[in-house]
């Protein structure tokens, strides 16, 4: 009969959600001691699961990433307009359910290649319901910045409702009228009031 594994899928899961939560609060310096002394293993689980710090590091950004992306692609609809309205409020969703994960795919960490391109998946969703949007006439302008700048509303908006700087009770009509503004920023004028504040 052979060996139990001690090192297995389980364990890992566990090392990725632990790391995530001291990635979010410390920073990508956390120490691994405190980590593995949280669930119980060693740090030579850590070597045997990921190969290094690093990538266990790059593990906790891409499984964050990936999370965000999955996210986003359950609120697909047809509707240009639905589509990117539900984009945004599934992005806060899920950013609300997993503010560890949010600060760990946006907030400081080391940039690998493999990191970088996970990053730049999470606003894929996005830029392609941009595309469709202005290719059927909804929205005007350049994809790529018109996605820019909408993510960059939405994305300061929960970031700042994460801080905790918007009152619970006034969140929700607050992200509606920010949703409003950026839509008026960039619908043609046949749909400029297609999203109501």
């Amino acid at each position: 009969m052979g060996r139990p594994r001690l090192h297995d899928e389980h364990l890992r899961q566990r090392l990725l959600e632990a790391a995530t939560e001291l990635m979010a609060t410390e920073g990508p310096d956390f120490s691994l001691r405190p980590l593995v002394a949280s669930i119980g293993t060693s740090t030579s689980a850590v070597y045997s699961l990921f190969g290094s710090r690093g990538e266990l590091l790059e593990a906790i950004t891409l499984r964050a990433a990936s999370s965000l992306v999955d996210a986003q692609n359950e609120a697909d609809v047809d509707d240009p307009v639905q589509r990117i309205l539900g984009l945004a409020h599934a992005w806060r969703q899920w950013a609300t359910d997993n503010a560890s994960m949010f600060q760990v795919v946006f907030g400081r960490g080391e940039s690998t290649p493999a990191v970088d391109e996970a990053r730049d998946s999470t606003t894929e969703p996005l830029l392609r319901a941009v595309r469709s949007a202005v290719e059927q006439g909804v929205l005007h302008g350049d994809p790529e910045t018109s996605t820019r700048t909408i993510f960059a509303g939405v994305h300061g908006f929960i970031t700042l409702e994460l801080l905790g700087l918007y009152p619970a009770e006034q969140a929700d009509a607050l992200f509606d009228a920010q949703l409003a503004a950026i839509w008026r920023s960039w619908a043609t004028p046949e749909h400029v009031d297609a999203v109501a504040a």
